[in-house]
C-alpha cells in the first residue's frame, strides 16, 4: 500500500455499542494525526457495526455512496412503545408479556413481509431530519411535537429470524433514509402491541462487510489504522470504472469533460456516477453519456493527484 493511497482513501470500521458516530471519526482522526476524516452514513450510539470513514481527499465522494443497500441485523421488542422507538428512550405504553407472548409467529411473520418493497415510513420524532432548519429532536427534547411528513424508503428484504417473546430477531436490506427504529414502531403498531427497536448491527454498506472492518474497540488499534486504509478506487465497483492515460487525467483535472471511445466505457452504464482512474488512482467521478460511438465523460468531483499532474 503506497503512501498516496494511506493519506486519501477510506477505512471500514466496527462501530462499538455506546459509541456515536462522531466519537469513530474523532478516534480515527486522532489515530491519523489530525487528518481530515468523514463519515458516509450514521449510527445511533446504541447500535454496533459497520461506518466508512473516508480519509483526506476521499472525503468529497461521500454523495456517491449514499446510493449503497444497508444490511442489518437487529432485535424488535414488541409489547413496549419508546419516545424514541428504541431501548434508550422512555416508556410511553406497555402491553402485558400475556398478550404479546399470545401473537402468532405466523402472523408477525406476515407483519414483517408486508413492508418489503417501496414504502411509506413517518420518521421517528428524536431523528435529525430538518423542520424549518432545526433537527426533529431538537424539538423533541424541548418538549413541542414535530409534525414529520412521510418519506419514500425501499425496504428491499426482511426476515424474522427468532421470535422468543417478547423479542423478534429480524435481518434487513434497506435503501437510503430508512429508519429502523420506525420500522420496529410500525411493526409494533401494526400488530397491536406496539414496539421498538431493542438492538441493531449494521453488517454491510454495499460491497462491503463488517467482518472486514478494524475493531475500533481495540485500544491497541491506535498505532495501526493507517494500515487499513484502503484506495478510494475500491469505493466504486469496477464496472463504474474507466481508465484514462496521464494526459486525459491532466485534461480531467481542470475540470473538462473528457471524450472516450464506446469501447473504453462498455461496461459503465450511462447516467450512473462513474468514475476515472489513471494508474490505480481515481481521478474524477462524473456522469457518463453514451452519444453514438462516443463516450461523453462529465465530472462532477474531480481530485486533484499526483497521476493528473503528469503528461
Amino acid at each position: 500500500m503506497n503512501t498516496e493511497t494511506r493519506r486519501d482513501g477510506f477505512v471500514l470500521v466496527d462501530k462499538p455499542e455506546g459509541w456515536s458516530s462522531f466519537d469513530a471519526v474523532r478516534w480515527v482522526r486522532k489515530a491519523l494525526k489530525g487528518a481530515k476524516v468523514g463519515h458516509a452514513g450514521t449510527l445511533d450510539p446504541f447500535a454496533t457495526g459497520l461506518l466508512i470513514l473516508l480519509v483526506g481527499k476521499a472525503t468529497r465522494l461521500m454523495r456517491y455512496l449514499e446510493d449503497y443497500r444497508k444490511s442489518y441485523t437487529g432485535v424488535m421488542r414488541l409489547g413496549i412503545r419508546t419516545d424514541t422507538c428504541d431501548l434508550t428512550g422512555t416508556v410511553i405504553e406497555e402491553k402485558s408479556s400475556d398478550i404479546v407472548s399470545s401473537m402468532p409467529k405466523s402472523t408477525i411473520a406476515d407483519a414483517l413481509s408486508s413492508w418489503i418493497g417501496e414504502v411509506e415510513q413517518v420518521p421517528p420524532k428524536y431523528s435529525a431530519v430538518k423542520i424549518e432548519g432545526e433537527p426533529a429532536y431538537r424539538l423533541a427534547r424541548r418538549g413541542e411535537a414535530p409534525e414529520l411528513d412521510a418519506r419514500d424508503i425501499t425496504i428491499h428484504e426482511l426476515t424474522m429470524d427468532d421470535y422468543t417473546p417478547p423479542d423478534v430477531t429480524f435481518s434487513a436490506v434497506v435503501g437510503t433514509g430508512t429508519y429502523l427504529r420506525a420500522l420496529a414502531r410500525d411493526v409494533g403498531e401494526q400488530l397491536g402491541l406496539g414496539g421498538h427497536l431493542r438492538e441493531l448491527r449494521r453488517t454491510g454498506i454495499g460491497p462491503f462487510d463488517v467482518k472486514d472492518a478494524f475493531p475500533l474497540a481495540q485500544p491497541e488499534g491506535e498505532g495501526y489504522v493507517r494500515e487499513w486504509i484502503r484506495p478510494m478506487t475500491e469505493l466504486l465497483s469496477k464496472d463504474l470504472q474507466i481508465e484514462v492515460t496521464p494526459a486525459q487525467a491532466k485534461h480531467l483535472k481542470h475540470g473538462n469533460e473528457l471524450r472516450l471511445p464506446a469501447q473504453a466505457v462498455r461496461h459503465a452504464a450511462e447516467f450512473s456516477h462513474v468514475g476515472v482512474v489513471c494508474r490505480d488512482d481515481l481521478v474524477a467521478v462524473g456522469r457518463l453519456v453514451v452519444v453514438g460511438t462516443e463516450g461523453l465523460f462529465q465530472p462532477r468531483t474531480v481530485l486533484s493527484s499526483q497521476t493528473g499532474e503528469e503528461g
